[in-house]
Protein backbone atom coordinates (compact mmCIF):
# COMPACT_ATOMS: atom_id res chain seq x y z
CA UNK A 1 0.00 0.00 0.00
CA UNK A 2 1.37 3.44 -1.33
CA UNK A 3 2.23 5.59 1.64
CA UNK A 4 -0.72 8.38 2.33
CA UNK A 5 0.84 11.94 2.75
CA UNK A 6 -1.67 13.59 5.80
CA UNK A 7 -3.94 16.17 4.48
CA UNK A 8 -3.27 20.29 4.95
CA UNK A 9 -6.36 20.76 7.06
CA UNK A 10 -5.16 24.38 7.38
CA UNK A 11 -6.14 25.03 3.87
CA UNK A 12 -9.89 23.20 3.13
CA UNK A 13 -9.85 24.91 -0.28
CA UNK A 14 -8.04 25.11 -4.00
CA UNK A 15 -4.44 25.78 -3.31
CA UNK A 16 -2.77 28.51 -5.16
CA UNK A 17 -0.70 28.30 -7.81
CA UNK A 18 -2.71 24.97 -9.04
CA UNK A 19 -4.89 24.74 -12.21
CA UNK A 20 -8.39 25.21 -12.68
CA UNK A 21 -10.74 24.76 -15.85
CA UNK A 22 -14.23 26.35 -15.32
CA UNK A 23 -16.76 25.34 -18.00
CA UNK A 24 -19.41 27.62 -17.75
CA UNK A 25 -17.53 30.40 -15.81
CA UNK A 26 -19.64 33.36 -16.80
CA UNK A 27 -23.03 32.46 -15.59
CA UNK A 28 -23.32 33.39 -11.80
CA UNK A 29 -21.81 30.25 -9.99
CA UNK A 30 -19.08 29.74 -12.54
CA UNK A 31 -18.13 33.51 -12.05
CA UNK A 32 -18.29 33.62 -8.45
CA UNK A 33 -15.86 30.48 -8.22
CA UNK A 34 -13.50 32.04 -10.66
CA UNK A 35 -13.54 35.31 -8.70
CA UNK A 36 -12.77 33.11 -5.71
CA UNK A 37 -10.27 30.72 -6.92
CA UNK A 38 -8.25 34.17 -8.64
CA UNK A 39 -8.28 35.78 -5.39
CA UNK A 40 -6.54 32.58 -3.80
CA UNK A 41 -4.11 32.10 -6.23
CA UNK A 42 -5.07 29.82 -8.47
CA UNK A 43 -4.26 29.92 -12.35
CA UNK A 44 -7.69 29.47 -14.17
CA UNK A 45 -9.57 28.92 -17.72
CA UNK A 46 -12.55 29.87 -18.43
CA UNK A 47 -14.65 28.39 -21.06
CA UNK A 48 -18.58 29.70 -22.15
CA UNK A 49 -20.30 30.96 -24.75
CA UNK A 50 -18.78 34.42 -26.64
CA UNK A 51 -21.36 36.39 -25.50
CA UNK A 52 -21.37 35.57 -21.96
CA UNK A 53 -17.27 36.08 -22.21
CA UNK A 54 -18.05 39.70 -23.81
CA UNK A 55 -20.98 40.61 -21.03
CA UNK A 56 -18.72 39.75 -18.02
CA UNK A 57 -15.15 40.75 -19.70
CA UNK A 58 -13.79 37.56 -18.83
CA UNK A 59 -10.53 37.64 -20.60
CA UNK A 60 -9.49 41.15 -18.97
CA UNK A 61 -9.76 38.48 -15.64
CA UNK A 62 -8.27 35.37 -17.12
CA UNK A 63 -7.86 33.39 -20.26
CA UNK A 64 -11.34 32.58 -21.91
CA UNK A 65 -11.65 29.97 -24.74
CA UNK A 66 -15.58 30.46 -26.35
CA UNK A 67 -17.35 27.13 -26.20
CA UNK A 68 -21.11 26.16 -26.79
CA UNK A 69 -21.89 22.82 -25.40
CA UNK A 70 -24.40 22.13 -27.51
CA UNK A 71 -22.17 21.60 -30.60
CA UNK A 72 -19.51 18.94 -30.85
CA UNK A 73 -17.70 21.05 -33.44
CA UNK A 74 -17.14 23.79 -30.68
CA UNK A 75 -16.37 21.75 -27.48
CA UNK A 76 -13.39 20.15 -29.90
CA UNK A 77 -12.60 23.21 -30.59
CA UNK A 78 -11.80 24.77 -27.41
CA UNK A 79 -10.14 22.04 -26.22
CA UNK A 80 -7.84 22.05 -29.13
CA UNK A 81 -7.02 25.40 -27.91
CA UNK A 82 -6.38 23.98 -24.40
CA UNK A 83 -3.89 21.85 -25.95
CA UNK A 84 -2.23 24.50 -27.24
CA UNK A 85 -1.95 26.39 -24.08
CA UNK A 86 0.04 23.04 -22.89
CA UNK A 87 -1.58 23.37 -19.40
CA UNK A 88 -2.87 20.07 -17.60
CA UNK A 89 -5.72 20.68 -14.84
CA UNK A 90 -5.78 20.51 -11.23
CA UNK A 91 -9.04 21.01 -10.97
CA UNK A 92 -12.35 20.78 -13.72
CA UNK A 93 -15.72 22.25 -12.87
CA UNK A 94 -18.86 22.59 -15.12
CA UNK A 95 -20.92 25.03 -13.68
CA UNK A 96 -22.93 25.71 -16.82
CA UNK A 97 -26.43 24.96 -17.34
CA UNK A 98 -29.85 26.37 -19.01
CA UNK A 99 -33.56 25.83 -19.26
CA UNK A 100 -35.96 27.26 -21.86
CA UNK A 101 -39.01 28.22 -20.01
CA UNK A 102 -41.54 26.02 -18.48
CA UNK A 103 -43.52 23.25 -20.11
CA UNK A 104 -45.55 20.51 -18.69
CA UNK A 105 -44.83 17.11 -20.75
CA UNK A 106 -47.98 16.96 -22.60
CA UNK A 107 -47.37 20.19 -24.42
CA UNK A 108 -43.80 20.14 -24.37
CA UNK A 109 -42.07 21.11 -27.49
CA UNK A 110 -39.66 18.56 -28.16
CA UNK A 111 -37.63 20.60 -30.32
CA UNK A 112 -36.78 22.46 -26.72
CA UNK A 113 -36.37 19.12 -25.09
CA UNK A 114 -33.66 18.12 -27.53
CA UNK A 115 -32.22 21.69 -27.02
CA UNK A 116 -31.75 21.43 -23.29
CA UNK A 117 -30.65 18.21 -23.43
CA UNK A 118 -27.82 18.37 -25.76
CA UNK A 119 -26.60 21.72 -23.59
CA UNK A 120 -26.92 20.04 -20.31
CA UNK A 121 -26.22 16.82 -20.97
CA UNK A 122 -24.44 15.65 -23.98
CA UNK A 123 -22.16 18.97 -23.95
CA UNK A 124 -21.25 18.25 -20.49
CA UNK A 125 -20.42 14.72 -21.48
CA UNK A 126 -18.41 15.68 -24.81
CA UNK A 127 -16.15 18.14 -22.60
CA UNK A 128 -15.35 15.23 -20.12
CA UNK A 129 -14.03 12.88 -22.60
CA UNK A 130 -12.03 15.85 -23.73
CA UNK A 131 -11.20 16.92 -20.71
CA UNK A 132 -9.82 13.45 -19.38
CA UNK A 133 -7.08 13.99 -21.60
CA UNK A 134 -6.28 17.94 -20.02
CA UNK A 135 -5.34 16.39 -16.67
CA UNK A 136 -2.65 16.74 -13.87
CA UNK A 137 -2.28 13.87 -11.64
CA UNK A 138 -5.09 13.16 -8.88
CA UNK A 139 -6.91 16.03 -10.28
CA UNK A 140 -10.46 16.55 -9.09
CA UNK A 141 -13.60 17.34 -11.05
CA UNK A 142 -16.89 18.55 -9.53
CA UNK A 143 -20.31 18.80 -11.13
CA UNK A 144 -23.18 21.57 -10.66
CA UNK A 145 -26.53 19.45 -10.58
CA UNK A 146 -29.62 20.67 -9.66
CA UNK A 147 -32.14 19.04 -6.75
CA UNK A 148 -34.64 19.26 -10.09
CA UNK A 149 -32.38 15.95 -11.33
CA UNK A 150 -33.79 14.48 -7.57
CA UNK A 151 -37.94 15.38 -7.29
CA UNK A 152 -40.61 16.20 -9.13
CA UNK A 153 -40.71 19.19 -10.06
CA UNK A 154 -43.32 19.97 -12.75
CA UNK A 155 -42.53 21.77 -15.71
CA UNK A 156 -38.73 20.78 -15.82
CA UNK A 157 -38.70 17.55 -17.41
CA UNK A 158 -35.68 18.13 -20.47
CA UNK A 159 -33.52 20.13 -17.43
CA UNK A 160 -34.47 17.42 -14.29
CA UNK A 161 -33.93 14.70 -16.90
CA UNK A 162 -30.39 15.87 -18.26
CA UNK A 163 -29.39 16.61 -14.97
CA UNK A 164 -30.34 13.37 -13.63
CA UNK A 165 -28.60 11.96 -16.21
CA UNK A 166 -25.05 14.01 -15.12
CA UNK A 167 -25.63 12.70 -11.44
CA UNK A 168 -25.27 8.89 -12.89
CA UNK A 169 -22.34 10.49 -15.35
CA UNK A 170 -20.90 11.62 -12.05
CA UNK A 171 -21.20 8.08 -10.33
CA UNK A 172 -19.39 6.48 -13.64
CA UNK A 173 -16.96 8.65 -14.23
CA UNK A 174 -15.75 8.66 -10.71
CA UNK A 175 -15.77 4.39 -10.89
CA UNK A 176 -13.97 4.63 -14.28
CA UNK A 177 -11.22 7.19 -13.21
CA UNK A 178 -10.51 5.67 -10.19
CA UNK A 179 -8.10 5.73 -8.21
CA UNK A 180 -6.45 8.30 -9.97
CA UNK A 181 -8.98 11.17 -10.24
CA UNK A 182 -12.25 12.21 -8.70
CA UNK A 183 -15.40 13.29 -9.56
CA UNK A 184 -18.16 14.64 -7.42
CA UNK A 185 -21.43 16.63 -8.19
CA UNK A 186 -22.79 19.72 -6.01
CA UNK A 187 -26.56 19.57 -6.77
CA UNK A 188 -27.79 22.90 -5.33
CA UNK A 189 -31.77 24.11 -4.86
CA UNK A 190 -32.56 27.89 -5.73
CA UNK A 191 -29.49 29.75 -6.15
CA UNK A 192 -30.16 33.97 -6.11
CA UNK A 193 -28.02 34.17 -9.56
CA UNK A 194 -29.33 35.23 -13.49
CA UNK A 195 -30.75 31.68 -13.54
CA UNK A 196 -33.80 32.25 -11.41
CA UNK A 197 -34.52 35.22 -13.45
CA UNK A 198 -34.28 33.61 -17.01
CA UNK A 199 -30.33 33.06 -17.67
CA UNK A 200 -27.64 35.37 -17.89
CA UNK A 201 -26.25 34.22 -21.23
CA UNK A 202 -29.97 35.26 -22.33
CA UNK A 203 -29.18 38.80 -21.13
CA UNK A 204 -31.04 38.50 -17.52
CA UNK A 205 -29.42 40.56 -14.57
CA UNK A 206 -28.08 38.95 -11.09
CA UNK A 207 -30.70 41.05 -9.09
CA UNK A 208 -34.44 41.56 -9.25
CA UNK A 209 -37.17 39.63 -8.73
CA UNK A 210 -37.45 35.80 -9.42
CA UNK A 211 -38.82 34.68 -13.20
CA UNK A 212 -39.08 31.20 -12.66
CA UNK A 213 -41.33 30.56 -9.26
CA UNK A 214 -41.97 33.16 -6.00
CA UNK A 215 -39.41 33.54 -3.98
CA UNK A 216 -41.10 34.17 -0.83
CA UNK A 217 -43.47 30.94 -1.05
CA UNK A 218 -39.81 29.00 -2.26
CA UNK A 219 -38.24 30.50 1.06
CA UNK A 220 -41.05 29.03 3.51
CA UNK A 221 -40.49 25.72 2.40
CA UNK A 222 -36.79 25.82 3.13
CA UNK A 223 -35.58 25.00 6.79
CA UNK A 224 -33.15 27.56 6.76
CA UNK A 225 -35.35 30.03 5.65
CA UNK A 226 -33.65 31.46 2.68
CA UNK A 227 -32.91 30.90 -0.99
CA UNK A 228 -28.72 29.96 -1.56
CA UNK A 229 -26.55 32.97 -2.35
CA UNK A 230 -23.46 31.98 -4.50
CA UNK A 231 -21.15 31.20 -1.95
CA UNK A 232 -23.48 29.02 -0.72
CA UNK A 233 -22.15 26.73 -3.30
CA UNK A 234 -18.96 27.87 -4.04
CA UNK A 235 -17.94 26.67 -0.82
CA UNK A 236 -18.52 23.05 -1.07
CA UNK A 237 -17.36 23.50 -4.68
CA UNK A 238 -14.01 24.50 -3.46
CA UNK A 239 -13.91 22.12 -0.68
CA UNK A 240 -14.24 18.81 -3.05
CA UNK A 241 -11.60 20.66 -5.40
CA UNK A 242 -9.03 20.41 -2.32
CA UNK A 243 -7.10 17.98 -0.26
CA UNK A 244 -9.73 17.59 2.82
CA UNK A 245 -12.08 15.78 0.29
CA UNK A 246 -9.55 13.19 -0.78
CA UNK A 247 -11.50 10.44 0.31
CA UNK A 248 -14.81 11.56 -1.55
CA UNK A 249 -15.47 11.02 -5.13
CA UNK A 250 -19.01 9.38 -7.03
CA UNK A 251 -20.88 11.63 -4.62
CA UNK A 252 -24.20 14.04 -5.32
CA UNK A 253 -24.04 16.35 -2.62
CA UNK A 254 -27.38 18.57 -2.13
CA UNK A 255 -26.92 21.60 -0.71
CA UNK A 256 -30.30 23.74 -0.76
CA UNK A 257 -30.78 24.94 3.19
CA UNK A 258 -32.57 21.32 3.99
CA UNK A 259 -35.10 21.55 1.15
CA UNK A 260 -34.49 18.06 0.16
CA UNK A 261 -34.75 16.64 4.06
CA UNK A 262 -36.24 12.93 3.64
CA UNK A 263 -38.20 11.10 6.65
Amino acid sequence: MHKIIPPNFGQQTIQANSTLLVVGGCGGIGYGLVEQALALGAKVVVMDLPSAGIRRNISALTEFIKIDLRDKDSIVSAFNKVDKLGTKFDSVVITSGYTLGSESISVLDIDKFDDVMSGNLRGPVIALQCASRCLSEQSSIVLLSTAIGQIGSPGYSAYGAAKSGLNAITRILASELSPVHRVNAIAPGAVNTAFIRGGYAAGANEDGAASRFNEEDYNKKIPLGRMANIDDIIGPILFLLSDSARYITGQVIHVNGGGLMRD
